[in-house]
């Protein structure tokens, strides 16, 4: 089936067709840290925000309120090298997902996509998409892509991301489920996560997913 096209904008103001881990809502704004920047929806009136980093206690640790959904296990994610040429062992986060997606040679994938971190080093929260052929998403993803290290960001003095324009086109006929990520992670040689590592999120934005 293809992607909910009735709903690639979330302009119903559901996420219906898409499943959710973690935090992950629809806003008609957000706001980067210090209120450095506003972000609008690209078109229409309404985006998805993965995490929210206003949900922290004094330390910059999570402090979710009664009711909120569990953070996402994202540790399966971690990756070597990051921009400080080590590895970033991920730890939690947001996942939206949407299942039995269909995607033909011809056809491209389109979301536009930012990113606001709200940390600094060795933190390196990330924002990732996956795609996975099947419907199991627990081993190696067929296609992957790193969106934004906040590493790369605070290098050049930089709090986030503009909006971005993504697209994917498969080589060959593509039947699975598609991921986006948000994760805290930490810049480390050390092979154990180290204290504070899934504090302070950051957050992914998206919006207009659509196939073409």
């Amino acid at each position: 089936m293809p992607l909910p096209s009735a709903n690639s904008y979330f302009q119903d103001g559901t996420l219906q067709g898409f499943g959710t881990q973690g935090d992950v809502r629809i806003v008609q704004s957000f706001d980067a840290i210090h209120g450095a920047h506003r972000f609008e929806p690209v078109r229409g009136m309404n985006f998805i925000v993965l995490d929210d980093p206003a949900k922290i206690d004094g330390d910059g640790a999570r402090k979710p309120a009664p009711g909120d959904p569990k953070p996402a296990d994202t540790r399966r994610f971690t990756f070597t090298p990051d921009a400080d040429g080590r590895t970033t062992l991920a730890a939690d986060g947001a996942i939206l997902e949407c299942a039995n997606v269909s995607i033909q040679p011809n056809q491209t994938l389109w979301f536009h996509w930012a990113f606001t971190r709200f940390d600094w080093s060795p933190a390196n929260d990330f924002a990732l998409f996956a795609a996975y052929h099947g419907g199991h998403t627990g081993g190696s993803p067929t296609f992957t892509c790193l969106l934004a290290e906040s590493l790369q960001l605070e290098r050049q003095n930089r709090w986030f991301t503009e909006w971005q324009a993504f697209s994917w086109r498969p080589n060959t006929a593509f039947s699975g489920t598609l991921l986006w990520i948000v994760s805290n992670g930490i810049s480390t040689t050390i092979p154990t996560p180290r204290p504070g590592a899934n504090a302070r999120p950051s957050a992914l934005l998206l919006d207009c997913v659509e196939l073409s």
